[in-house]
């Protein structure tokens, strides 16, 4: 924030050719007067009832301008503020990582990935909208023979009648029974059932 404009001005200049620049023997003379009134503590002014109020608030407003001196000089004489580090003391530099390298590194690695991989193997993920599929299991306890089943879910589904609500879950099995050997045959049976659920 910018200072407002002074409102005070100079008594007079020590520069210059204007008419209010003070003469060499005046600011002499005034100068040596005041050293005089000072050894003494102008006792002649603070003693008066009139002018001795003034030169007390004069005194006051010296003191405050001195203290304000000393601190704007102990400011002043500082190289850094509040000065750049790690500590409780100082302030951290505008490029310093707040985070460790690994987890810089991990950051990284994370923003790299341009998507999730999906599908349906077991290194994957199941996009929203797959159906599940279907269970499948073998069979090959008999010499010569495979059996196949596989389990398939239909979609659920939901009826209404009147204030009865029923949820059902379509259901079909098949079998595969393939057979090797002297007489080769491949047979497949299936079934199908729907589970009602409330």
């Amino acid at each position: 924030m910018a200072l407002s404009t002074a409102k005070h001005e100079k008594f007079y200049e020590t520069s210059g050719s204007g008419a209010d620049k003070v003469s060499t023997k005046n600011l002499t003379a005034a100068t040596n007067g005041w050293a005089t009134e000072k050894a003494e503590g102008c006792s002649k002014y603070i003693g008066d009832p009139i002018l001795g109020p003034l030169i007390y608030q004069l005194q006051q407003m010296q003191d405050e301008i001195d203290y304000l001196r000393t601190e704007i000089s102990a400011n002043k004489d500082k190289a850094t503020f509040p000065g750049l580090g790690t500590s409780g003391s100082t302030a951290l530099a505008g490029d310093t990582t707040t985070i460790s390298g690994a987890q810089a590194s991990a950051i990284t690695a994370n923003t790299a990935k341009t998507s999730m991989a999906l599908g349906t193997s077991g290194s994957t993920a199941l996009a929203g909208d797959t159906k599940i599929p279907a269970f499948t299991a073998d069979d090959t306890s008999v010499a010569n023979t495979t059996k196949s089943t596989a389990i398939t879910f239909g979609n659920f589904t939901t009826t209404v009648v009147g204030k009865s609500t029923t949820y059902t879950l379509p259901i079909t099995v098949a079998e595969t029974t393939v057979v090797t050997g002297s007489k080769p045959s491949t047979t497949t049976l299936t079934k199908t059932a729907t589970l009602t659920l409330t």
